[in-house]
């Protein structure tokens, strides 16, 4: 009887300690973060004094959306557009510990509806900060990733950039990166070291990276991570860093740049499905705009906000914008005729229930003061009031 009570006493205190491990293991968990704080509509805010890092975040995310990204001396700004939908958004500020530096930026759970915030599990809030979309880290050091269209390389450019080093999935690049880099070089040759695979649904991904000295546009070209601080310090959605030897670079040499029935002189290389061509050039010509303050910046930002892709009297018409199916930037802009049309009449109908088939607009602008490390947020494209936020 004795021996009885002894092994059921063994057992009872094996079955205490593995609880107490789990209780533990939770209680960790829950304390490497505080419950999100709702600021706005679509809005929260939450600190992290750790999380889950994850490289292989974003296989299984399919959506795409069509951004902006200029930086002008201490500033930098970063539309982040997405279709019409009720997730929402989150200012995360994550804490240092050795190996890792602070930094603060915006992240989404794509799955999660408003309703939901509080039926989302503690394992994706703990894993939230890889699906980071930009931000700044302590040393002044910003980046954010928009679309590029993996089509004109033959979806290459998302298979690898350095096989046999560790894989990082393209959509974890700006966390690891904030995480890591000590200055914006500092995050290239990180990159560099790194095998960079996948996308953002059927597009690519590329890269604006600052610091107070410089900013590079960084792309996976050719099976190559290729990264230049020599450009106009803008980013949309085509390929900065086009391989130039290319049978459609030299088309484009000796036909122009015929896009959508216009011209473009002195513009990049573009590829057939390039997207933001528009929004580029608007950005480049009130470029000077963006050097003056977070205020001039977000001003800046706001002239490409993404729902007058929509209106017709939006001056240059946003053509490159429609470029689904067999559109591409060579068909004149009777071809999008139709297609024009519709995407207008949904934008009309300003309904978040009709997905897929819904019109895009922008989700935040965020202003990065690279010398202060500060962020300046506008979001759902209400540019009435704005949220700040220092990366203390």
């Amino acid at each position: 009887m004795n021996v009885f009570i002894s092994k059921n006493a063994r057992a009872f205190k094996s079955v205490l300690a593995a609880l107490l491990v789990l209780s533990l293991a939770a209680c960790a968990s829950a304390a490497s973060f505080t419950a999100p704080q709702k600021l706005a509509d679509y809005l929260y805010y939450m600190e992290y004094t750790d999380y889950t890092p994850n490289l292989t975040t974003g296989e299984n995310v399919k959506m795409g959306f069509a951004c902006s990204a200029v930086r002008n001396g201490n500033f930098y700004g970063r539309n982040l557009d997405l279709d019409y939908a009720d997730v929402p958004e989150f200012v995360i500020k994550v804490a240092a510990k050795e190996g890792r530096y602070a930094s603060i930026g915006l992240a989404a759970i794509l799955t999660l509806k408003s309703g939901g915030v509080d039926k989302v599990s503690d394992a994706e809030l703990l894993a939230m900060p890889n699906l980071t979309f930009d931000g700044i880290n302590e040393n002044g050091v910003a980046m954010n990733c928009n679309v590029a269209p993996a089509p004109d390389l033959d979806f290459a450019t998302k298979l690898s950039t350095n096989y046999g080093k560790p894989r990082i999935h393209a959509v974890a690049v700006v966390r690891y990166v904030l995480d890591h880099a000590k200055s914006a070089a500092h995050g290239v040759e990180l990159l560099k070291n790194m095998d960079i695979y996948g996308g953002y649904g059927s597009w690519a991904l590329h890269w604006m990276l600052s610091d107070a000295k410089e900013t590079y546009i960084i792309e996976c070209i050719d099976g190559e991570l290729i990264a230049r601080n020599d450009t106009d310090n803008i980013m949309t959605n085509f390929y900065v860093n086009y391989a130039p030897k290319t049978a459609y670079a030299k088309h484009i040499a000796q036909a122009g740049q015929t896009v959508a029935g216009k011209v473009y002189h002195n513009f990049p290389i573009l590829t057939p499905h390039a997207c933001g061509v528009e929004r580029y050039a608007i950005l480049k010509e009130h470029y000077a705009e963006g050097a003056q303050s977070a205020e001039g910046m977000a001003k800046l930002m706001e002239r490409v906000k993404y729902t007058q892709a929509y209106e017709a009297d939006t001056e240059p018409f946003w053509y490159t914008e429609y470029n689904e199916g067999d559109l591409t930037i060579a068909n004149a802009p009777m071809d999008f005729k139709a297609v024009i049309h519709y995407m207008m009449d949904t934008y009309k109908l300003h309904d978040r229930n009709i997905q897929p088939n819904n019109f895009w607009q922008t989700w935040h602008t965020s202003v990065y003061d690279l010398a202060n490390k500060t962020l300046r947020l506008n979001i759902q494209e209400d540019y009435s009031k704005h949220y700040d936020f220092k990366l203390d």
